[in-house]
């Protein structure tokens, strides 16, 4: 009784899953992108620690800063898949925003940067 109940419920989430197959995959190659970032840091004696290139990234500090920044990141954004996942069914526009929130976050830097360098000009 209970495991058909799971098995039906496994089974409805993942058919919902499908119609979200374009922004989750979107979501699960940044999510993969974290786990590498977070598994393969710069070396402990790299010159990016500090550098003037860096001065606006606050986890650019040292390596131990960086591996507990990426970590927070690894668990906020498994956080917010299930925030995404459990808004399917009843909010299915809220959950696209959700698992779109990586790409939008780069387009929206993108254009911070492109401002910037763009007032800097003149």
């Amino acid at each position: 009784m209970i495991k058909d109940k799971i098995k039906q419920n496994v089974s409805e989430t993942f058919k919902l899953l499908w119609q979200f197959k374009w922004s989750v995959s979107v979501y699960l190659i940044f999510y993969y992108a974290l786990i590498r970032e977070y598994f393969n840091p710069p070396e402990k004696d790299s010159p990016i620690w500090g550098s003037e290139a860096m001065r606006g990234s606050w986890n650019y500090i040292n390596q131990e800063v960086y591996i507990g920044s990426m970590w927070d990141a690894l668990v906020i954004f498994l956080l917010l898949f299930l925030i995404g996942t459990s808004n399917m069914r009843n909010h299915p526009m809220l959950a696209k925003c959700i698992f779109l929130l990586p790409l939008i976050s780069m387009v929206l830097g993108l254009l911070v940067l492109t401002a910037k360098w763009l007032f800097n000009l003149f």
